[in-house]
């Protein structure tokens, strides 16, 4: 018996369970799946999300400035040359008009001293602070931007997806129901019944709705591998799409409000931080207080040994001070800072007044190239069920001999013409549906 199971039985039968295993393991993705999968997969989206981290330490070193720093200090200084003064002679009891050359220093001298230092009051730091919060706002957005682009693309290709799916299914069908009524010609041809002519007629038509459905699927393969390399996700990993969903296809535009767009916030944003910008440069006009305390110890010696010190004494040393520092003059370098701020304001307003009106342009030729779409969506269904219903009577009616080949081939060419019509709208009213979406800032969740 154990002869019975040859070595090519053996590779049919792994064979065999290495498919089963495939259609096993394949997944079926969901466009909301795919669009999820783009997100954490997606370099650009890691990229921007690390902007925003970074965001986040840049507050913090904002911050810093408000709060203490301490610096420990250790010093050996080592006179060569001890530095020397001259002090009145009579001072020492010596002649009036006469200066004595003296020498206060040691040729050594060690120290280490601590020193916290804390702004009591800085008004450019707190600014600062608020405009490092506003900045992180906009890196959010951004963001956002990158996702929603991300979105767009993985959504229109998935839907391309699908449309070319349902457009090979018909053409799949449409060629089965030809070769069956080719296959009837031949033999009428056979037979003296038809003549040549007629049956090539036929033979071209097939042949050409199979080079279309080789094209086509050409053009799937491509699209299936964009989309795989959108979610980046390997080339040769299996990926099964959803059928089309055709009850939320002509569903009413939700809202064609633009304040949600991702680009209208980023640029309020920007108005505001370059407020804050202009408010940081002002804060240069206050006064700052700072507070210092000082803590250490200082040796002296005579000669070079920083582990000596006179006497074996250290002497202590401690003090606070408060610093008041109080800005006078700069040469006018403020006054002209805060000029090209308003200047950066006033264009900064501009950009969004010229960004709104874009957007609502925008908005209102999405939402007719949508309504337009859904019509034609409708007539090219309508039209479609006719073609598929003409061309089933034609063909039923040549093979019982009752209409001419030129009525079939004609019912067959309109068939042809009402498909591609029908999957163009198909895809066109899907795209138009993202770009509705798009315009009012809804292509993803903002949750």
């Amino acid at each position: 018996m154990k002869q019975l199971i040859t070595p090519f039985t053996r590779m049919a039968i792994y064979a065999c369970c290495l498919v089963m295993c495939i259609q096993l393991h394949a997944q079926t993705y969901s466009v909301d799946e795919c669009v999820k999968l783009a997100l954490e997969n997606s370099p650009d989206i890691k990229n921007r999300e690390l902007a925003v981290q970074a965001a986040t330490y840049h507050i913090r070193e904002v911050k810093s400035a408000l709060l203490p720093t301490v610096n420990l200090t250790g010093q050996t200084l080592y006179y060569r040359d001890l530095p020397a003064q001259y002090a009145p002679a009579s001072a020492f009891g010596g002649p009036e008009g006469s200066y004595q050359k003296l020498t206060l220093s040691m040729a050594q001298t060690t120290s280490l001293n601590i020193q916290m230092t804390q702004n009591l009051y800085n008004h450019a730091a707190i600014t600062g602070l608020k405009a490092a919060r506003v900045y992180q706002e906009a890196v959010v957005i951004k963001a956002e931007m990158g996702k929603e682009d991300l979105a767009y693309s993985v959504m229109a290709t998935y839907y391309s997806i699908q449309v070319l799916n349902e457009n090979l299914d018909r053409l799949r069908e449409n060629i089965e129901n030809l070769e069956k009524t080719t296959a009837l010609s031949k033999v009428l041809k056979d037979n003296d019944l038809v003549s040549g002519n007629s049956y090539n007629r036929m033979q071209i038509n097939l042949e050409n709705l199979r080079n279309q459905y080789e094209t086509q699927k050409l053009v799937q393969s491509e699209n299936i591998t964009l989309l795989k390399f959108l979610m980046n996700v390997e080339v040769g990993r299996s990926l099964q799409l959803e059928g089309f969903n055709y009850s939320g296809v002509l569903k009413d535009s939700a809202q064609t409000d633009i304040s949600q767009r991702s680009d209208i916030r980023l640029q309020q944003v920007n108005i505001r931080l370059a407020h804050f910008d202009k408010k940081v440069i002002a804060a240069g006009y206050y006064p700052t207080l700072t507070n210092t305390f000082s803590y250490g110890y200082t040796g002296y010696y005579d000669s070079f040994s920083p582990f000596k010190q006179i006497n074996d004494d250290w002497i202590k040393t401690s003090y606070i001070a408060l610093t008041l520092r109080v800005p006078v003059f700069d040469g006018f370098q403020k006054k002209n800072q805060l000029r090209q701020k308003e200047i950066a304001i006033r264009q900064n307003m501009n950009s969004l007044e010229s960004l709104k009106l874009s957007a609502n342009k925008e908005m209102e030729d999405a939402l007719q190239n949508y309504t337009i779409n859904k019509t034609l969506f409708r007539n090219t269904s309508s039209s479609l069920a006719l073609a598929e219903q003409l061309f089933a009577s034609s063909r039923t009616e040549y093979e019982n001999g009752i209409t001419s080949l030129t009525d079939l081939l004609n019912a067959q060419n309109d068939l042809s013409n009402a498909r591609n019509n029908y999957s163009s709208a198909l895809l066109n009213l899907r795209l138009a549906e993202l770009a509705l979406r798009k315009a009012n800032g809804t292509i993803i969740s903002k949750s």
